[in-house]
């Protein structure tokens, strides 16, 4: 009945609807291996730093037009100045519209300037999809896939998978890869201010995994003297949504902290069997942040969170046993980030991080114990890094870094037990701009990473933009890049009884290394469109592969490096601005992903994949309407059926995703919602395992 009355709601604010949404690079899903789970690798711009650093946006950024809003970029929106006043007259989800970005260069500087395509989800756009973690979020995203896996939910960034993908808060890397990936469920919405993606090689600031992109979460700051939200959101599979923030901010300091609360049933897309499609869920996380700016020129910001999820489910083995799985996820993350102004023109950032993530992953067989199984993993990151940021004269930024990585792992699936590893790093970039009128900016850049086991590796990269006239920009960028092998692959024991096979790792895997292309072009017609159009390519050499082997009853899986790819794709995109309020993208993916070792299409990677959204406001009567929506066609699949140890390929059905979220706010502080996630009722137990069509009804008070 409740879905039914959701339904009729959502019907009437049909005809308010349309299509539209994407971004500005290319980009489409990924290989995912036949392997086992548990084998698979695995507008304008100002010099800008992360949310938390962005306290020198100046003036005239949080001051620009609606025209820019438009025309900065696919994908983009306006960010949120650090400590800029909220007017009183703001509206509920309104921000402040710095648009400054610090992903693509770790400095700060304007959207619309940046060389490197750099796309921004706004906290605007974050409440509006009513997504409640970073993979409801993204997965909608142009050039962006996110897959449901056994590890959670996986991104894939223009054709490649989780493992050459960077997850960054606040630029600092989130820890706790299962798999290769990092669960994006794990990242709650609540404090993040803005999202940053970077798409294409990135190593050249980042190092290791960031060979298909970067995708930055940016938390939010205190802004008011005294203030707090607070959402509630309930729904069909008992879901629960409860979130909490409060704020304050004097003259030179800043305080904010956050909360949230999330709960959800498990479910079961095949009624055949007693197993589960998806887990359930029970989860909080509490976090803390703070700036302080005293009277010279030195400032000071701090940030501190701890998350946990418990997860569980029914699994079924191969020989029909029956399993009830549980999982525990617990993180927890430091950082403190001391800056100093030396001059007008340069600036001395000093960061230090600490992350430690604990998986505690239980499996009971019932009726019998014989392969009843308690594993833990404790993963620990350890960063200090530098970084000097300079302008030399009118034409030269000049980003000049070190930095330390230590990690740590200990885990019941590893051979020695544990694993350690530190990483030294210079890096060094120069925005160049080589021409005034015709305005053109080149950046070279290089990295050197020093690696405990895998000694040294060399990632530059040189990126350019030009604005031969004022309705067109034109971006280009080729590097290269590298990933080093995970302690899954290099150290792995693992033994599978009820299902048959055996996971052995390879401590003489070398680093993949990638060789990078891309190019996108903007054209803003009219003040009110945006058109865009790009196209890359990724050669990837030394890939991490697996390797079968047939012994006895048992397979026995092991990682080499013999696979080689190729992925390569484009993206065409409108950005549009309608009458009647209303505001739309759509967007086209092309991805064509090869192994070239085999000889085939990469798994899990859809060819075609074309991203509509669309949004209605209406200010006067309190009421916004958003929808999104995936046309994502056929998958290529490599599983081994028959245990034979060949493939029985097969190609996945095309499907739809569609959600759609509906706000009323009668009064300023006070907003009414309803939001619809999977409305086309997409998925299946082999494939695609996503939760069914459901709705939530809720609450937002601003206090």
């Amino acid at each position: 009945m409740r879905g039914s009355w959701c339904l009729f709601v959502l019907a009437c604010a049909a005809p308010s609807m349309a299509w539209g949404s994407m971004s500005s690079e290319p980009g489409a899903a990924a290989p995912e291996s036949s392997v086992p789970s548990e084998v698979q690798s695995a507008g304008e711009q100002v010099p800008a730093q992360s949310e938390s650093s962005a306290s020198g946006v100046t003036e005239g950024a949080a001051e620009q037009s609606k025209q820019a809003e438009v025309v900065a970029g696919p994908g983009a929106s306006t960010t949120s100045a650090s400590s800029t006043p909220v007017p009183a007259d703001a509206s509920f989800d309104e921000v402040p519209t710095a648009r400054t970005v610090v992903t693509a260069s770790r400095r700060q500087e304007r959207l619309s300037e940046t060389p490197v395509a750099t796309e921004v989800i706004t906290r605007a756009e974050i409440v509006a999809s009513g997504a409640r973690d970073a993979s409801e979020l993204l997965a909608a995203h142009p050039g962006l896939v996110v897959n449901q896996t056994f590890a959670g939910a996986s991104l894939q960034v223009q054709g490649l998978g989780p493992e050459y993908v960077l997850v960054l808060v606040d630029g600092e890397r989130v820890a706790g890869r299962v798999a290769g990936s990092v669960d994006l469920s794990r990242l709650s919405l609540e404090d993040v201010e803005q999202v940053e993606i970077v798409k294409g090689p990135s190593s050249v600031l980042y190092g290791s995994d960031a060979v298909g992109g970067v995708v930055n979460f940016i938390t939010r700051r205190a802004r008011k003297p005294l203030g707090g939200e607070l959402r509630l959101a309930y729904g069909q599979l008992d879901r629960l949504d409860l979130d909490a923030t409060g704020e304050a901010r004097g003259e030179n300091w800043g305080l904010r902290l956050s909360g949230g609360l999330q709960r959800r049933a498990s479910y079961d897309l095949d009624t055949t069997d007693v197993g589960t499609s998806g887990s359930s869920l029970d989860g909080f996380d509490v976090s803390a942040s703070g700036d302080l700016k005293n009277q010279g020129a030195m400032s000071l910001e701090a940030s501190a969170g701890v998350s946990r999820r418990t997860q569980r489910g029914i699994d079924l083995g191969a020989t029909g046993a029956v399993f009830d799985r549980a999982s525990r996820d617990t993180s927890i993350n430091s950082r403190v980030a001391p800056s100093w102004k030396l001059s007008d023109d340069a600036s001395l950032r000093v960061e230090g991080s600490y992350s430690r993530f604990q998986r505690t992953y239980l499996r009971d067989q019932r009726r019998s114990s014989a392969l009843d199984t308690v594993e833990q993993t404790r993963d620990q990151q350890a960063r200090l890094g530098t970084q000097l940021d300079a302008r030399l004269g009118e034409r030269h930024a000049l980003v000049v870094g070190a930095e330390a990585l230590g990690e740590w792992l200990t885990a019941d699936r590893l051979e020695t037990g544990t694993g350690e590893r530190g990483r030294g790093s210079l890096y060094a970039q120069d925005s160049w701009t080589l021409l005034t009128e015709p305005r053109l900016v080149v950046v070279p850049g290089a990295r050197v990473d020093v690696d405990t086991q895998f000694g040294s590796a060399v990632t530059p990269r040189l990126a350019a933009k030009v604005d031969p006239l004022s309705w067109l920009t034109v971006r280009a960028s080729y590097g290269w890049g590298y990933r080093a092998p995970g302690f899954q692959e290099l150290l792995i024991d693992f033994e599978n009884p009820s299902v048959g096979y055996v996971v052995r790792g390879n401590p003489d895997l070398k680093p993949e290394r990638s060789r990078s292309f891309s190019v996108a072009t903007e054209v803003r017609p009219t003040e009110r469109s945006l058109l865009w159009v790009s196209a890359f390519q990724h050669s990837l050499r030394d890939m991490i592969g697996t390797s079968v082997e047939q012994g006895g009853e048992q397979q026995q899986f092991s990682y080499v490096n013999v696979a080689r790819a190729r992925v390569r794709g484009g993206e065409l995109g409108l950005r549009q601005q309608f009458p009647w309020r209303l505001s739309g993208e759509l967007a086209y993916s092309l991805t064509d992903g090869r192994d070239q070792s085999q000889e085939r299409a990469l798994e899990g990677q859809a060819r075609h994949r074309l991203t509509a959204q669309v949004t209605w406001r209406h200010r006067e009567w309190g009421l916004e309407t958003w929808v999104r929506g995936a046309l994502v066609g056929k998958r290529p699949f490599y599983p081994d059926t028959d245990g034979d140890g060949v493939a029985n390929p097969y190609d996945s059905d095309a499907y739809l995703s569609l959600d759609a979220r509906i706000a009323w706010r009668p009064r300023e502080a006070l907003q009414f919602f309803v939001i619809g996630s999977n409305l086309a009722d997409a998925g299946n137990p082999t494939d695609l395992p996503i939760p069914p069509r459901s709705f939530q009804a809720g609450v937002a008070v601003r206090l």
